[in-house]
């Protein structure tokens, strides 16, 4: 949870700010966003399940649904919300990257799951546990990659990253 709630404030504070006449222009991407996040926690969710339901863990229950297997669902559309508010353009790289993602982890995801649950649970499962990795990695990754240099303009915000390797 305290790797969300940092993902979700590093995306805002690099993002562009919100100006008042802007605010109008953003009401469309920020639905849009906070449509397709749901949409992508949701089947993040569903990943997570399979993943749990492979390991011997299973859903007995509606209300096993709620807890901390809801917190994609609501994880993805405050993230898309919030991208679609403060950076359209970042928004549609990132769902773009995502749709990426889903198709080349889900096809990952079968090649190992092939490899190591028995057909057929392995195969769909396994496609189901990779499509749901790489949507998350590929949307986060969309989100923080900068435009292509020609789209670059004085408002987009550009990501520092700095990695510490602490040496005792």
């Amino acid at each position: 949870m305290k790797r969300l709630v940092l993902l979700l404030v590093l995306i805002a504070a690099t993002s562009t700010p919100l100006r008042a006449q802007d605010a109008g222009g953003r009401v469309l991407p920020a639905v849009i966003g906070g449509v397709a996040g749901v949409a992508g926690g949701g089947y993040v969710a569903l990943s997570l399940v399979v993943a749990q339901a492979r390991a011997g863990t299973y859903i007995h229950d509606f209300k096993d649904m709620f807890g901390w297997r809801s917190a994609p669902v609501i994880a993805g559309g405050l993230l898309g919300t919030g991208l679609g508010i403060y950076s359209p353009d970042r928004l549609r790289r990132a769902i773009i990257w995502g749709y990426g993602g889903v198709v080349v982890g889900g096809a990952v995801g079968l090649g190992v799951g092939l490899l190591v649950w028995p057909p057929p649970e392995g195969k769909w499962a396994g496609a189901a546990i990779g499509a749901g990795a790489g949507l998350v990695i590929a949307y986060i990754a969309g989100a923080l990659t900068a435009p292509a240099s020609g789209d670059l303009g004085k408002s987009d915000a550009v990501v520092p990253v700095m990695i510490r390797l602490p040496v005792r």
